[in-house]
């Protein structure tokens, strides 16, 4: 009889679980490049309740340590939006705020910590949808010296673990 009810309460409880959205769906894990190779990275608090939390239109990026007394500047995420991107979007939304993500640093080489600062690379007056995936910074720093990306930095600071594809 314990038994029973023991099992009935742990069935109710995943069933609790897995109807409760979001909060329950775990870390967000994302694509980017890093020196021309792709890598995965996580966002282990993308659904906090935080009121902290910082936010890019559709998507929540955990704790904003925008505001925090950190003692060295983060390393660079570069985030570039436009219609070609293929790594991420909103999600149900595939036209929504289309992304890639290319990294300045990864585990084992300088400057990594697994926290970063957004910097969006957007069209700028030469943009040339050809010039498409950028997967490198020297690629990105070249595509803002040919008037095809404009930088925008957002002020956005979050952490973000690289957890797969560099060394």
């Amino acid at each position: 009889m314990i038994r029973r009810l023991l099992a009935s309460c742990a069935a109710v409880l995943v069933m609790a679980v897995s109807a409760s959205g979001p909060a329950f769906a775990g870390p967000r894990t994302e694509f980017g490049f890093y020196e021309g190779s792709t890598v995965r990275f996580i966002q282990p608090a993308v659904f906090s309740s935080d009121s902290n939390q910082a936010t890019f239109g559709c998507f929540g990026l955990g704790p904003d340590l925008a505001s925090t007394n950190r003692s060295a500047p983060a390393p660079i995420l570069y985030v570039i939006l436009n219609d070609y991107a293929t790594q991420d979007h909103c999600d149900g939304d595939p036209t929504a705020a289309r992304h890639d993500h290319v990294l300045s640093t990864a585990p084992g080489h300088p400057g990594y910590t697994g926290s970063w600062s957004i910097v969006f690379a957007v069209p700028g007056p030469q943009f040339d949808p050809a010039a498409m995936p950028y997967t490198t910074v020297a690629q990105v720093q070249a595509g803002i010296a040919a008037g095809q990306l404009v930088l925008v930095d957002p002020g956005v600071r979050f952490i973000a673990p690289v957890i797969g594809g560099a060394s």
